[in-house]
């Protein structure tokens, strides 16, 4: 639109045009628009528009936002008073759809900017079970399930201060942020929230959620390793890493207390933690591994403590990829993991996940990047965001762990 003219031209016809055909309704999108002379053009060609979304594009221009004709800052006092207390209204569902996609933006993570997109099409376009099993309400019906199936379990936990604070945390984070509501689980987890969500969520699914691990990306294993075909039992050995004596290890190499340390990954929410150790440990059956994340937390009080989680591992059909499941605070959680690439002299692995709290509607995907030492191996950078780009993730995307203090990790 710098460019000149044509490029106006172009986009007012290809605007009038759309706004003008019975059967489509556009929606333009505008993000960090600083030149006031184009401003002052997108404002004008958008007019007409029911939909168009600016963000980071100056107060005047982003308050002119509006979905499906309803802007908060244009708004008659009769649509601002269904807006706030008629949801199923036309100002209603225009102003819930305006909170939710403002909040998603709000955090700049590449999978929030994603989900908006999935939330307007889940909303104006057709139903999409990926926000849908994921976004249900509390209803009568969600009440009454809690209160006839788990009427002392609400008692006990209102009536201990850590937990209810713990559902007041969670009461309190915006639509979808897993970071807030992973962060209020790991700050506030007793006894008596874990029989809480116990049975609540995952005994009685009183939410009547049904979240599924991400389809996509699905990227694929690494089918070889130091010249070999991968086989089941090799990977397995690159899960254990440096925990275990094996063949797995450099010759001469001496083995740690942990199988890897994590230096970065991408989920905002699961990946950031500090002196995040993963132990693994081979179980008694064939093809069964046990997988133990150790790490620290700083609690929302300011605290640091340790947490550790317990998975359960069985291998895929494919070499190279594996089935976790885990019991989180009450709630089941079942990923899938590749692996997608370990150096030959097991510096670093990289692994993909995807998965599912599914009663309690959380989906999520991530990567994590496993060191011997926590330490990014700069030697391999450019190997390493080639296997990260495959599972279409970007270095930009990635987040690093703060592995500063981790003396005193709590390994047994």
């Amino acid at each position: 639109l710098q460019n000149g003219i044509e490029s106006r031209t172009n986009l007012s016809k290809l605007l009038s045009s759309s706004s003008s055909s019975s059967s489509t309704s556009p929606m333009f999108v505008g993000i960090a628009i600083s030149d006031p002379v184009i401003r002052d053009y997108l404002r004008s060609v958008t007019a007409d528009l029911p939909t168009v979304l600016f963000w980071d594009s100056g107060d005047d221009l982003d308050r002119s936002s509006r979905v499906d004709g309803f802007a908060a800052a244009a708004a008659s006092p009769v649509d601002q008073l269904l807006s706030k207390y008629v949801g199923f209204s036309r100002p209603g569902r225009s102003a819930r759809v305006i909170n939710t996609i403002s909040s998603l933006w709000a955090r700049h993570t590449s999978d929030d900017l994603l989900f908006i997109w999935l939330v307007l099409l889940n909303e104006y376009v057709t139903p999409l079970s990926l926000v849908s099993d994921t976004t249900k309400g509390m209803d009568l019906e969600s009440l009454w399930c809690m209160i006839s199936n788990c009427g002392s379990k609400i008692l006990d936990c209102v009536t201990d201060e850590t937990c209810k604070k713990g559902l007041d945390c969670l009461q309190g984070c915006a639509f979808n942020d897993q970071v807030c509501q992973y962060r209020c689980i790991v700050s506030y987890e007793t006894p008596k929230f874990e029989q809480f969500s116990l049975c609540v969520l995952q005994l009685h699914n009183c939410r009547n959620l049904n979240a599924r691990m991400p389809s996509m990306p699905n990227p694929k294993p690494m089918t070889s390793w130091r010249g070999q075909p991968l086989t089941n039992e090799v990977a397995e050995s690159l899960f254990i890493g440096w925990k275990e004596a094996g063949s797995q290890m450099p010759e001469g190499a001496l083995t740690k207390r942990y199988s890897w340390l994590i230096s970065g990954g991408k989920s905002a929410a699961y990946d950031h933690f500090p002196c995040q150790f993963q132990l693994y440990s081979y179980g008694k059956g064939k093809g069964q591994l046990w997988y133990e994340p150790v790490f620290k937390v700083i609690t929302l009080d300011g605290h640091e403590v340790w947490r550790r989680r317990r998975y359960r591992v069985r291998r895929g059909t494919t070499p190279g990829t594996f089935h976790y499941s885990a019991l989180d605070n009450g709630v089941t959680s079942n990923e899938y993991w590749r692996i997608l690439d370990c150096a030959e002299d097991l510096t670093y692995c990289s692994f993909y996940y995807s998965g599912a709290a599914s009663v309690a509607g959380l989906s999520y995907s991530g990567a994590v990047l496993g060191t011997v030492d926590g330490v990014w191996p700069e030697a391999y950078t450019d190997r390493i965001h080639e296997s990260l780009r495959a599972a279409g993730i970007e270095s930009w995307e990635l987040n690093t762990a703060d592995n500063s203090r981790c003396a005193d990790a709590p390994f047994y």
